[in-house]
């Protein structure tokens, strides 16, 4: 063939060959959609506008009222893209403003996709969106969404793959789906073997997670914070759970006073020492496997020593990751909850932050923490036991509707005139009585209490377990935890949150809110339920690390060699290949022949073996005469008559045909031949 009668023969750029069957591309549509709707939370509203404009625009191309876009206008679209997302604060070069500009051009891209070629090119902008979406939340119900959003995905690709007339979507779905479930063993042979290794390429993160401990607190700002009952983080510990009044979970320590607002100091970096159990006794080691936060700080019980990396002890007995947390993020803890901080001599830095108070404020505070001191005969526990008697003889309230503080002497505002508040309040409070005094102290920001999932165990402690502390300081003693909030609501401390809620307390939590903390046992069950498995889910898959990679193949294999190693991804690999060959095969199988086209195919054996074979393009009834011929079996014409209604039963599924009866006729002929041909 010459090159002139080629370019005859090869299809034009726009013939059926290269055209998107219309079913086909409605699926193509519907799979972009599904791809886009999880970026809707972390898009720009205008970025979700675009891509619904150029999905309607797409759609009325479609069904032939507009038409595609010249040149000019797909330039201005694209300018105003970049511009839009330039300008709207996602950042210069910032996951956030790459995963936009990536959105916008899978969207433009409808606005221009006329051929197979450019359909088969917005699908694998499909499977890359899907990966992006992952970079922003690794949870379970995020991977079951994708997963079902990969399938629509495919069977996109299939329909492509297909004539225009034997395009079907729900076949293509069901192909979809096989293909991906085929591919699931392979994915989790190499997830289990395949190197841990750390990405290739440096992108700043997103940085929408907030934590529910901020470096500024003012004395409502935990109250807010409590009515919200999304996840902090999970716990599991190695031993059975602690009791909830000794769960103080600690994270910011809060020394500045400045404007009615409490704020950290700066927080040198220590690195983290030796564990040995000569600490202390009472050693606990858990797992935290913490939400993101986008910040460094962690939680953990006190005295805590890490156990993995990358996270340091800071100089306020705290845990600091090395880098902002912006996934789920696992480290495992030992604490000695019993151990003393400080005992000895406190350095002069450390000291001064936590005696600093402005003279000049909360006047009426510092005059009553005076007397009381006297009296105590200036001993800090008995001053300490003072405040604590003082807040449960008087009526104070615990709420999480506080009045509003003016930020001049808001401590004496609370103290003395509205005495109710939440658990800042009476920190705060406690704090400024102590430095009055003399009396090093300071406010300790973190998480106490926590429910115990009943079926996997941990511990999964929520926003709505914030709380505040204080810490003062004695020689030989180092620094001693008092919990003012122990005085005025005891309950919240021994048995959680709930049972030390008002009625008009829980009417400002959410409907999740309240059935998490026992108001409805039914809804509350199933969301144990679901947070045991994003558990189990983060606990295996998300904070699936080389540690417990290794720890896992020591177990399967002993000793880690590369030969080992390889052996057994080559054995796990060709097990999942086996496996979907079994079911290939299984699938596959021939299917029994029905009754009566067996007993029929049989009768043609058993005549071919008489001396009447049957020709491959012969009937039924065609056969059954010549056979009466051809053997002379003189049954007047009975066996035509078998044959036409044998044909009728296989080839006309409407027709009247008694089965057992045919059946029987087959057989006594089959016989008959049988004892003839012996």
């Amino acid at each position: 063939m010459n090159a002139a009668s080629a370019a005859t023969t090869r299809p034009a750029p726009h013939s059926a060959v290269h055209q998107i069957p219309r079913n086909a591309l409605a699926l193509l549509m519907m799979a972009q959609l599904a791809v886009l709707l999880p970026h809707v939370q972390q898009l720009s509203i205008w970025i979700v506008g675009v891509a619904l404009f150029c999905g309607y625009w797409r759609t009325q191309i479609f069904r032939g009222r507009w038409g595609y876009p010249n040149a000019t206008v797909k330039g201005v679209l694209v300018l105003c893209s970049i511009i839009g997302v330039a300008v709207s604060g996602t950042g210069g070069f910032s996951l956030e403003g790459a995963t936009a500009l990536l959105l916008l051009a899978f969207a433009l891209k409808l606005l221009e996709m006329k051929t197979r070629r450019d359909a088969i090119l917005v699908i694998f902008l499909c499977y890359f969106v899907i990966a992006t979406q992952f970079l922003f939340s690794q949870s379970l119900p995020l991977a079951i969404y994708e997963l079902t959003a990969t399938v629509l995905v495919t069977s996109a690709l299939i329909g492509m793959n297909q004539m225009h007339a034997q395009v079907r979507p729900l076949r293509s779905l069901r192909i979809a789906s096989l293909l991906i479930g085929q591919a699931l063993p392979l994915t989790v042979v190499l997830f289990l073997f395949f190197p841990r290794v750390a990405p290739l390429w440096s992108m700043p993160l997103p940085s929408g997670a907030k934590t529910g401990i901020s470096e500024r607190m003012k004395p409502g700002a935990v109250a807010q914070l409590t009515r919200s009952d999304e996840l902090a983080f999970r716990v599991a510990f190695q031993s059975p759970v602690p009791p909830n009044s000794e769960l103080y979970f600690r994270g910011l320590v809060y020394t500045e006073f400045t404007d009615g607002t409490w704020s950290i100091p700066p927080s040198p970096r220590l690195q983290a020492g030796a564990v040995s159990d000569a600490v202390g006794e009472g050693a606990l080691r858990y797992d935290v496997l913490l939400e993101p936060t986008a910040q460094t700080w962690l939680f953990a019980l006190d005295t805590a020593f890490p156990l993995s990396g990358p996270v340091r002890r800071n100089a306020y007995h705290g845990l600091e990751a090395d880098n902002a947390v912006l996934s789920v993020f696992r480290y495992r803890v030992q604490s000695w909850p019993q151990q003393q901080l400080e005992p000895g001599e406190l350095p002069d830095d450390v000291r001064q932050e936590a005696l600093a108070i402005d003279r000049n404020r909360n006047q009426r505070l510092q005059d009553q923490a005076a007397r009381w001191y006297r009296a105590a005969q200036e001993d800090a526990a008995r001053f300490v036991e003072r405040i604590a008697a003082h807040i449960r003889n008087e009526p104070f309230v615990y709420t999480l509707s506080p009045q509003t503080l003016p930020d001049s002497d808001s401590i004496d505002a609370f103290w003395f005139d509205t005495r109710a508040g939440f658990c800042t309040h009476y920190a705060g409070a406690t704090v400024m009585a102590l430095r009055s005094v003399g009396i090093p102290a300071r406010m300790v920001g973190g998480y106490q209490g926590g429910a115990i999932n009943g079926i996997t165990g941990h511990l999964e402690v929520r926003q709505y377990d914030a709380h505040a502390w204080i810490e003062y300081w004695q020689r030989g003693r180092g620094w001693i935890r008092f919990d003012p909030t122990a005085a005025v609501a005891p309950e919240r401390i021994q048995q959680g949150l709930s049972a030390a809620l008002s009625t008009a307390d829980r009417s400002q939590l959410s409907l999740f809110a309240n059935a998490r903390l026992g108001q409805a046992g039914a809804i509350a069950g199933l969301l144990e339920w679901m947070d045991s498995l994003e558990h189990r889910w983060n606990l295996w898959v998300v904070g699936f690390d080389d540690k417990q990679q290794r720890g896992l193949l020591e177990a399967l294999l002993g000793e880690l060699t590369p030969r080992r190693i390889g052996l057994a991804m080559l054995g796990g690999g060709a097990l999942s290949l086996a496996l979907v060959s079994g079911v290939l095969l299984l699938r596959n199988r021939p299917r029994p022949r029905p009754p009566l086209e067996r007993a029929y195919l049989q009768l043609v054996a058993t005549g071919a073996r008489a001396g009447c074979e049957r020709a491959p393009d012969e009937g039924p009834s065609s056969f059954l005469r010549r056979l009466e011929t051809q053997l002379a079996l003189g049954s007047s014409g009975d066996l035509p008559k078998l044959g036409h209604a044998l044909e009728a039963a296989f080839y006309d599924p409407g027709a009247a045909v008694n089965q057992p009866d045919l059946l029987r006729r087959l057989r006594r002929l089959r016989l008959r031949l049988s004892l003839r041909r012996a």
